[in-house]
C-alpha cells in the first residue's frame, strides 16, 4: 500500500435482520446479525480496486471498536411493514490479449438500494443503477453481483435490514 493511502485489498458482503421493542435496538440487532456490530462503521461511496478480491465475512477478523469502511444498505420499518436493503456490486474492464483470455479489470462500480420494498423489487432496482453508472463512465459492466434481504415486521415491533459491503484492508 502506498503510504498515506488506503486501497482496500479485500471486501465481503454480509447482511442481518434485527426485530425489537425498541427501533434502536432493532438496528444494533441486524448489524450483530451480520457480523460487524462491535465496528465502527464509516460509510464510503461506490468504487472497488481493480485488485480486490471478495472474501467471507468468516475469513476476516474484525476488532471491536475498528474503523470499517462500508457501503451501507439500511431500512427500518414499524409492525406490519415490509423494509429491504440490498448491495450489489459488478466489474467494468476488458479482456486481455493472448493466454486463457484473463478477466481484465480497470475498477468495481458497488450500488445499493433500500426501503419498503421486497426483495425482487430491491434486486431489479440495483441491477438498473450498476449499469446505469457504467453507462455515465461511457463503460459496460462485466457481470454482476447482488445481495438484497426484506422482511416483514412483527406486530407490535419495529424492524431494522443492513446489507454493507465491508472493505479489508
Amino acid at each position: 500500500m502506498e503510504r498515506g493511502k488506503l486501497r482496500p485489498r479485500a471486501f465481503f458482503v454480509t447482511s442481518g435482520v434485527g426485530i425489537d421493542s425498541e427501533q434502536a435496538n432493532a438496528f444494533d440487532l441486524a448489524l450483530c446479525d451480520a457480523g460487524i456490530g462491535e465496528c465502527n462503521l464509516v460509510e464510503v461511496s461506490s468504487i472497488l480496486p481493480a485488485a480486490a478480491v471478495e472474501t467471507e465475512r468468516e475469513r476476516e477478523k474484525l476488532t471491536p471498536g475498528e474503523i470499517t469502511f462500508c457501503v451501507l444498505s439500511r431500512a427500518d420499518g414499524k409492525s406490519g411493514e415490509v423494509v429491504g436493503a440490498g448491495v450489489g456490486y459488478g466489474w467494468i474492464g476488458g479482456r486481455r490479449e493472448g493466454e486463457g483470455q484473463e478477466e481484465e479489470r480497470d475498477f468495481g462500480i458497488i450500488c445499493e438500494h433500500h426501503g419498503h420494498f421486497p426483495t425482487a423489487f430491491l434486486n431489479k432496482k440495483i441491477e438498473e443503477k450498476l449499469h446505469k453508472m457504467a453507462a455515465i463512465r461511457g463503460k459496460k459492466i462485466a457481470g454482476t453481483k447482488l445481495e438484497a434481504k426484506a422482511v416483514e415486521v412483527a406486530d407490535g415491533k419495529f424492524g431494522s435490514v443492513v446489507v454493507a459491503l465491508v472493505f479489508v484492508f
